[in-house]
């Protein structure tokens, strides 16, 4: 394997070739190549977020963030359709893009989830009908994302508008690239023709959607800080593997509480001058780490690093820790109410990975 081939992998992959390599010079090359990537990986991001927040501004950075992630998803993952039809549909999620997240974000909390479900399912049904590529979440992250982090006037929304325009480009334009030479098998009208509510893909997509859809209205009709935490949490645990699921449960929590501990740490001894690169530290940390457990603990750098000027210190830990854990502890119960409503209208247990 060369090096170039080597940066192509994520430390989930590396890191088993660095500890079973028994040959020293290629277990140094793979450490390297580990190191590169990461290195190169973030300055990308820095370069792409701070493109977007300097043209259309501060409001819309987080447009160059849901550009980024896309990047790295689409280099290598597929919407499981022909190539063409594929880089339409990411075009039509980047158009729902520009408007749900904003109109849900100025609407009465329940018109706003109607809005956030149907959105979300379309996006759902178009990205994860291989649900093994785990698109969603990249593509259903995001729209939380833009929705958590709306604009607050018409100028910064106009700007949203041409932001997410020019990702949508990007990435479409890259998909396009990087796939227009693989031959596949299905089309959009076999993933339309695949929507069935009694199988378990499309069971296993409206139980995310409207897990994430429940979970969002509950927390913006008691006016819970930084809701869409509560959301990605859930996310993270509700997977189509049950025993995902289960792994996720019992590790969400404690390493969230692990990873802002370590967040404390780090902020109360970094020189006031350069606090702003915990989030660089962390999402350095996050690329490193081949397992959920510290992706979940060095993830919270970043997330807290944009709370605390809002919130301040103590409670954007606080806000952090009980939106995990009540993203959690939900996903768990939902969980269960979900596949015992399942079993008395289908008779069984279908949804992927259950049963």
């Amino acid at each position: 394997m060369s090096f170039y081939e080597a940066m192509q992998l994520g430390a989930v992959n590396l890191k088993p070739l660095i500890k079973d390599t028994e040959d020293n010079k290629l277990k140094k090359r793979y450490i390297v190549a580990l190191i590169v990537k990461n290195f190169l990986c973030l300055l990308f991001c820095m370069i792409v977020v701070t493109f977007f927040n300097n043209v259309f501004g501060s409001d819309n950075s987080i447009v160059g963030v849901v550009t980024v992630i896309a990047l790295l998803t689409f280099r290598f993952s597929n919407l499981d359709f022909k190539t063409t039809q594929s880089t339409i549909a990411i075009l039509g999620i980047f158009a729902i893009f520009i408007v749900s997240p904003y109109l849900a974000s100025i609407v009465h909390p329940v018109l706003a989830s109607i809005i956030n479900f149907i959105s979300m399912m379309a996006i759902v049904i178009l990205s994860c009908h291989n649900v093994t590529l785990s698109n969603q979440s990249t593509l259903v992250l995001s729209y939380l994302l833009l929705y958590g982090y709306h604009v607050d006037d018409v100028n910064g929304y106009i700007n949203r508008i041409f932001a997410l325009i020019l990702g949508g480009i990007i990435v479409s334009g890259i998909f396009y690239y990087k796939h227009i030479k693989v031959n596949f098998e299905n089309s959009f009208s076999d993933i339309i023709k695949d929507i069935d509510f009694s199988k378990p893909r499309t069971k296993w997509q409206l139980k995310l959607v409207l897990g994430i859809t429940i979970i969002i209205l509950i927390g913006e009709l008691v006016n819970l800080p930084r809701v869409i935490w509560a959301g990605f949490a859930f996310m993270s645990v509700m997977q189509p593997d049950k025993e995902k699921i289960q792994y996720r449960v019992k590790r969400r929590c404690p390493f969230t509480i692990i990873g802002s501990l370590m967040f404390v740490a780090l902020y109360l001894v970094i020189p006031e001058g350069y606090k702003g690169y915990v989030g660089i530290i962390g999402g350095l940390m996050v690329g490193a780490s081949g397992m959920y457990t510290w992706q979940t603990s060095f993830n919270c750098f970043g997330a807290l690093s944009a709370a605390v000027p809002i919130f301040g210190l103590h409670w954007a830990i606080v806000i952090r820790i009980v939106d995990n854990i009540i993203g959690v502890v939900y996903g768990k119960v939902y969980n269960k109410i979900f596949d015992k409503v399942d079993e008395k209208v289908f008779g069984e247990n279908t949804i992927m990975g259950v049963g």
